[in-house]
């Protein structure tokens, strides 16, 4: 029974921890391509400054290219339902009063509903554990007659339920709670866009650019990743 008491208390202790763990990878990188993509075109390969290809994903809804390898800058190519192609250049660039589109480099947004559910997990393991540790801590004082042992059993599981319950409604709130900040950060990062200042600075900026000023070493890789 002591090994079950000490077990609850290092399931207890280590739930929240083993949930909340940093990603040891890196984030991807987001661009929002309004204004740079021309009418038509369809991103369909991304090479990175290495001469490597990228994986990534497009959201029609709002222009974001996810980019899922951190590099320095990027090359993209474009294809239209007629075949032609396009290539867009993703990365710094020193900025001063020119008319080339200005695209923010952007952090993902956290989901809503993963971070709901990341709440509820710890809160369920947390209540878990509580009511193991009730359970085991009756049971380690029964005197043979099993009393103490259904009275902890029964205590336990009003501490675990009670607890999950709780777990609930506070995963809905967080999840509630991070999809306001997403909308507030989105309505941030369309204010900064507007208001952009266009003095000389380096910045982040996704731009057309014509095939023979794209490296021969990113165009290679990039036809041949579309069979080109």
């Amino acid at each position: 029974m002591k090994h079950l008491i000490r077990f609850a208390l290092v399931a207890l202790f280590i739930a929240p921890f083993s949930l909340s763990a940093e990603r040891s990878i890196m984030d991807p990188v987001v661009y929002d391509l309004r204004g740079a993509l021309a009418a038509g075109f369809e991103v369909a390969a991304v090479v990175t400054d290495a001469g490597e290809l990228s994986e990534f994903t497009f959201d029609t809804a709002n222009s974001y290219l996810t980019l899922l390898k951190p590099a320095t800058f990027y090359y993209a190519l474009c294809v239209d339902t007629a075949g032609q192609l396009a290539y867009l250049y993703m990365g710094p660039k020193e900025v001063g009063g020119s008319s080339d589109p200005y695209i923010q480099e952007l952090t993902p947004l956290p989901s809503a509903a993963a971070q709901g559910l990341k709440t509820v997990g710890k809160g369920y393991l947390i209540s878990l554990g509580s009511g193991v540790v009730v359970f085991a801590a009756f049971a380690a004082g029964d005197d043979g007659d099993g009393f103490a042992t259904l009275l902890g059993f029964a205590l336990g599981l009003l501490v675990a339920s009670v607890g999950i319950v709780v777990s609930v409604a506070a995963g809905l709130f967080k999840g509630a709670k991070v999809a306001v900040q997403n909308k507030s950060e989105i309505q941030q990062r369309e204010a900064r866009r507007n208001t952009f200042s266009r003095s000389s600075t380096t910045q982040f900026v996704v731009e057309p650019v014509d095939e023979l000023l794209v490296p021969a070493e990113f165009t290679t890789a990039l036809k041949r990743a579309v069979g080109r």
